[in-house]
């Protein structure tokens, strides 16, 4: 499946609008599905679990685990290592903004 088809998907901009929501038990719940479809490896399976893993770092934020969410940022950093450039409509830098924009909640 191209990456064009994957954005294109339901399950993909459900799962995206549910983590920018703040529904991010949902956001995984969706995107989970998309991740087994994709191939592995493949830069958009990595995406998509990273997007997966943020979601579950936000979660644990939530429910105050600031130790879980490090573990989990770690994890989402590790799987954008080595990737540049637009995935799945989605630019690796905006990810990782992200993903340091969570960690820094943690000291807040």
């Amino acid at each position: 499946m191209s990456d064009a088809a994957i954005q294109d998907t339901q399950a993909w901009s459900v799962g995206l609008k549910y983590l920018q929501a703040g529904y991010f038990w949902e956001c995984h719940e969706v995107l989970e599905a998309v991740w087994l479809a994709l191939p592995d490896p493949s830069p958009e399976r990595d995406v998509t679990q990273a997007i997966i893993q943020l979601a579950n770092a936000r979660l644990k934020h939530r429910m105050g685990k600031p130790n879980a969410v490090l573990r989990l940022c770690d994890m989402v950093d590790a799987l954008l290592k080595g990737h540049a450039g637009t995935i799945l409509g989605l630019d690796v830098q905006m990810i990782a903004s992200w993903v340091h924009q969570t960690r820094v909640t943690i000291s807040k």
